[in-house]
């Protein structure tokens, strides 16, 4: 029972580090002005201009599945929409990836590979960090393939972090497919657990050593 809970405190303590807080990893730490700050605070009011600017300025490589926008080379081609008839407006990514993984393929030969999708970038990286790094992407990350577009623009800057923040959530469909998925594998985790400790309690008796 003892080693029970030691086993169960190490795999707890191995996902917190993993998942929140590795103490391997460098921690920056990023300020945002206070105006801009309510701006993204206030992202019921900006998420809509925050949608334009992005579509103007990022949707060329980058996409936030959540909301149904695509980079724009593959929001020009003709599958989208009779993919969107039959999934629904939010293409399930397994369907997408597949779909378009030529247009996918050629954001990797350009940039060295794909921009990745900004749906959940905001619960990741923090309004912060998504600031200061849209606004000066060579700052935060020198030698990064991300261009300066919004340098010098930090008021739409936040518009767009605005709108990042309002879409990170995804839509109630996936949102429960993915608490299914943890209960199961929590739940595997579980069994896979219990049952290697009734087959170790079985080796022992057979060696006489329980």
């Amino acid at each position: 029972m003892i080693r029970t809970a030691f086993f169960t405190v190490i795999t707890v303590l191995f996902f917190f580090v993993l998942w929140f807080h590795n103490p391997f990893v460098a921690h920056e730490s990023y300020k945002v002005p206070a105006e801009h700050m309510k701006i993204i605070e206030d992202y019921g009011r900006y998420a809509k201009e925050g949608k334009q600017l992005f579509e103007q300025n990022c949707q060329s490589c980058h996409s936030v599945r959540y909301d149904a926008v695509y980079p724009a080379s593959i929001q020009a081609n003709p599958n989208l929409k009779a993919l969107q008839e039959k999934y629904g407006k939010v293409l399930p990514r397994d369907v997408y990836e597949a779909t378009f993984y030529s247009d996918l393929m050629a954001l990797k030969e350009s940039f060295g590979k794909v921009p990745p999708d900004l749906s959940t970038m905001y619960i990741a990286r923090g309004p912060e960090y998504l600031y200061n790094f849209i606004l000066e992407p060579q700052k935060v990350l020198p030698g990064t393939s991300m261009p300066p577009v919004m340098t010098g623009r930090p008021e739409e800057t936040a518009k767009i972090v605005a709108y990042l923040r309002s879409v990170s959530e995804p839509d109630p469909a996936e949102k429960n497919k993915r608490a299914l998925m943890g209960v199961f594998t929590i739940g595997y985790l579980i069994l896979m657990g219990l049952l290697l400790w009734i087959w170790r309690k079985k080796l022992l008796e057979k060696m006489g050593l329980h």
